[in-house]
């Protein structure tokens, strides 16, 4: 069973873990002033109430948290791209054995957005790409990317995910709003992106 623990830390920022079934830990900081939504709450905002059966089953192989600054906001607000106010989207996922056969740096870079940004006809400006692979075996993409649309604001997107040394988990982050509003808060949403760290207990 998966779990979350948070505590404040200095210089305006609460610190977030959540632990994997299979003992990977992840952890990363967030601005304190954001405010956070749990699993539950993004489940219903998405899809409405579950039943008991459909709860167990999220519980043993999803986890998530919605953030936001912007003041007043709900559950529902986290799951758009961002707007006027950085916004930010985490999951937690338990892989089945058909996407961990199938699993690729395309699809990791597609896990939150359902595209991936590198191809030629996803529409999206690359402005950062990283690939890593960290102490222990996970490995993972980062990248920051121009989302533009036909008479809509032009929006920023960072994002990273990562898959534990088994393959059994995928972990990822995203945070976006609309450029200007990006860089009036690029310090901030660095700090929370570039925190993020996924590592197998020891």
């Amino acid at each position: 069973m998966a779990f979350l623990t948070s505590s404040c830390l200095g210089a305006g920022y609460t610190y977030i873990s959540h632990s994997s079934s299979d003992g990977t830990d992840l952890y990363f900081k967030v601005p304190s002033k954001w405010t956070l939504f749990d699993t539950d709450q993004i489940i219903v905002a998405e899809n409405g109430p579950l039943g008991p059966s459909q709860k167990k089953q999220v519980d043993n192989s999803e986890w998530l948290e919605g953030m936001t600054s912007e003041p007043g906001a709900t559950a529902k607000d986290t799951l758009s791209l961002g707007n006027s106010y950085p916004t930010g989207i985490v999951e937690a996922r338990l892989l089945p054995e058909n996407q961990r056969d199938e699993l690729s740096f395309s699809t990791m870079r597609s896990e939150i957005l359902g595209t991936d940004p590198l191809t030629a006809t996803s529409g999206y400006q690359v402005l950062t790409y990283d690939e890593f692979t960290a102490p222990g075996g996970v490995r993972g993409v980062k990248f920051t990317v121009n989302i533009t649309a036909k008479n809509k604001p032009t929006r920023t997107w960072g994002q990273v995910t990562a898959v534990d040394p088994q393959t059994n988990w995928i972990f990822a982050v995203g945070i976006g709003c609309k450029a200007a509003c990006w860089g009036a808060n690029s310090g901030a949403i660095k700090q929370v992106l570039d925190s993020w760290t996924v590592k197998e207990r020891t």
